[in-house]
């Protein structure tokens, strides 16, 4: 009897030290999987936080490879459109950009002294979409790169405008209702600071009269606000 409990008590110490075992793995197999998950999620949450900061710190050193402040000479492949004193605007017959499927071509870059500060979209020209889809692809697009806009504004029901703000970046998105016009530009503050009571930039801003641009017939197609690569 005796010797029986002895073995009893042995077989019991080992099964509880086997529980314990299993226990400890179970435990530890949790916490590895809970570190990873966490792991998982921190490195998911900074590589969005990644990309939209370089894509804002992109737009704060220029655009789409055209450095703000740069001079005309660095940029060949550009034309000039047009000059009046010391404002020349420039277009590339040979590029347009793309959000999906959507070409955008009507594209002027804008030079004030000689020096890049500006680029004036025109969202007419945008084919297979609705006046209103043109302004909502568009803000949708601004929307994900850049947050929602810092403010917007009408004048008599008609001009409706969206503006968005990152340092030294200026975005405005408008659309004339009553004429139907649509167009979103990109300032370089800096560079243009002189230029706020210039008629001319409300002009382009507002009216076709710089479009359509003419392109060449094989362009390069580069997605809208997704290269940056310097030119």
């Amino acid at each position: 009897m005796i010797r029986w409990t002895m073995k009893r008590r042995i077989e019991l110490h080992g099964e509880y030290e086997q529980t314990t075992r299993i226990r400890q793995t179970i435990r530890t197999s949790g916490e590895m999987i809970m570190k990873n998950h966490h792991i998982a999620i921190l490195i998911l949450t900074s590589t969005l936080y990644l990309f939209t900061s370089a894509w804002a710190a992109d737009l704060e050193e220029g655009f789409m490879g055209y450095k703000w402040g740069d001079d005309i000479s660095h940029y060949d492949g550009l034309k000039q459109l047009y000059n009046k004193g010391e404002i020349t605007f420039y277009s590339n017959p040979g590029e347009s950009y793309s959000i999906e499927d959507v070409v955008i071509g009507d594209v002027i870059y804008g030079f004030y002294e000689g020096k890049f500060y500006a680029v004036y979209i025109n969202l007419d020209s945008l084919e297979n979409l609705e006046s209103l889809e043109k302004f909502d692809v568009m803000e949708e697009h601004l929307t994900k790169k850049y947050g929602p806009p810092d403010s917007r504004s009408s004048t008599q029901e008609r001009l409706y405008t969206y503006k968005w703000k990152y340092k030294d970046v200026t975005i405005k998105l408008k659309t004339d209702r009553k004429k139907g016009n649509m167009k979103v530009a990109f300032y370089h503050k800096p560079t243009s600071r002189e230029l706020k009571k210039e008629p001319l930039l409300l002009e382009i801003e507002t009216s076709d009269r710089f479009f359509p641009i003419e392109k060449e017939n094989n362009i390069n197609m580069v997605p809208f606000l997704e290269s940056w690569n310097q030119r």
